[in-house]
C-alpha cells in the first residue's frame, strides 16, 4: 500500500474520530482554536525571525547565545500550540487537505525546517555557543538561519492557502 493511500485512510480516520466533535460544542469553539493556532504561529515565527537574522549576521554586537536561549524556548512553545491546534484544525476537513498538492508543499517546508532545526542543534559549534564568544557567526549558522527563514515562510504562506480550498 502505497503513503498516499495510507494518508487517506489516516485523513478519514482522522474526520470520523471524535476530535472535529469538539467543534460541534459551541459556535465559538473553531475560532478559539483557530485563533490559538494563529498565536502559536506568531509566537514561532515572531522568535525564529530575529534568531534567523542574527545567525545571518545582524546584530553581531548581541551574542548569539543570549538571543537563542529565549527565542529557542519561544519558538517550541509556539510550534507545539501550532501543531496541536493544527491537529484539530486538519480533522474538519482532513480528506481535502491531504489531497490537495498545497498541504505537500506545506509538509516539505515543515520538514526543511525540522530537519534544518536538528542538525543545528547537533551541530558541535552550537553546543558550545555559551562557552564562546558568540557575537560574530559562522558560515554554518548563516546558511542554517537562510534555511529556516525561507522554510518556515513556506510554512505560513502554504498554510494561509489551506483557507481558500
Amino acid at each position: 500500500m502505497d503513503l498516499l493511500v495510507q494518508l487517506q485512510a489516516l485523513a478519514a480516520d482522522l474526520e470520523r474520530s471524535q476530535l472535529p466533535e469538539i467543534f460541534k460544542y459551541a459556535w465559538w469553539v473553531y475560532p478559539a482554536v483557530n485563533t490559538t493556532h494563529i498565536i502559536g504561529l506568531a509566537l514561532l515565527f515572531g522568535s525564529i525571525v530575529p534568531l534567523d537574522l542574527r545567525m545571518m549576521g545582524l546584530w553581531r554586537s548581541i551574542p548569539l547565545y543570549d538571543l537563542a536561549r529565549p527565542l529557542t524556548r519561544i519558538a517550541l512553545l509556539g510550534a507545539l500550540i501550532a501543531i496541536t491546534t493544527g491537529v484539530f484544525l486538519l480533522s474538519v476537513k482532513a480528506s481535502v487537505y491531504i489531497n490537495a498538492p498545497i498541504f505537500w508543499a506545506k509538509a516539505g517546508f515543515f520538514t526543511l525546517a525540522l530537519l534544518n532545526a536538528l542538525f543545528l542543534r547537533f551541530n558541535k559549534p552550537w553546543r558550545y555557543l555559551a562557552q564562546v564568544d558568540s557575537r560574530g557567526t559562522i558560515p554554518r549558522f548563516k546558511s542554517a538561519g537562510f534555511i529556516s527563514l525561507v522554510s518556515w515562510l513556506g510554512v505560513l504562506a502554504c498554510g494561509r492557502m489551506f483557507g481558500y480550498l
